[in-house]
């Protein structure tokens, strides 16, 4: 649903049940190694913007500040 500036990217986990909340999963750019973060898309992405580490291994945050592209 996403990717960071430095290749990885950003999914969205399906709950294990209806009442279960989504959380988010972020896999490395050249690996299969992927994290769960316990939080919503929302909560993650503020706190990426804020400068915390919630990417595998990205150091940049968000340098040029938030942004969208149009998909193909």
């Amino acid at each position: 649903m996403a990717s960071t500036t430095t290749g990885e990217a950003v999914f969205l986990r399906i709950p294990d049940t209806p009442s279960s909340p989504w959380r988010i999963v972020v896999q490395e750019f050249d690996s299969p190694a992927w994290t769960l973060y316990e939080m919503t898309f929302g909560e993650w992405l503020l706190a990426y913007l804020k400068g915390r580490d919630v990417t595998v291994c990205s150091r940049n945050f968000a340098p040029d500040g938030p942004f969208y592209e149009f998909l193909p």
